[in-house]
């Protein structure tokens, strides 16, 4: 949840709220439906009015003048650079379609073929193809970004 909303105290409301529903859920594979009902929690949050305002705050900060960097002190330049692409790959992931956004955060997460079947409730046989879609049409939208960022 905390690589979907990058937030940790957000992170862990939701992994609260997910838990106590699997606590009243019996689900035929527990780990699979834990998995999705996670990335759609955070996905949702991503959504919302709370999470907006709190990047517009960061936006702000990133945009206050850099000071000189002493021996053995972060990089606040390479910090502001790494937060910007993490930015750029959820606003890429927004405009997928949810399936596609699920199968891509899953995938990166670890999960195999299979459990990205489980989890998403697809056929098996069908992953490798709806994978490579899915990394196909994320590419387009993030490089379509670039060049709308860049112009």
């Amino acid at each position: 949840m905390y690589r979907v909303t990058g937030n940790a105290q957000d992170a862990e409301d939701l992994s609260q709220e997910l838990f106590l529903a699997l606590s009243r859920r019996e689900a035929a594979v527990p780990g699979a439906w834990l998995w999705k009902a996670a990335v759609h929690a955070a996905l949702n949050e991503l959504r919302g009015e709370r999470r907006r305002r709190a990047r517009e705050q960061r936006a702000v900060l990133q945009d206050a003048p850099l000071r000189v960097v002493s021996e053995g002190e972060a990089d606040p330049a390479g910090s502001v650079l790494r937060d910007e692409q993490r930015d750029a790959v959820r606003a890429a992931l927004r405009q997928l379609k949810p399936q596609e956004s699920l199968l891509l955060l899953a995938r990166h997460s670890g999960l195999s073929y299979a459990e990205l079947a489980a989890a998403l409730d697809l056929n098996p046989a069908s992953i490798g193809t709806l994978l490579a879609r899915a990394e196909r049409r994320f590419r387009e939208v993030y490089e379509a970004q670039e060049r709308s960022d860049g112009a």
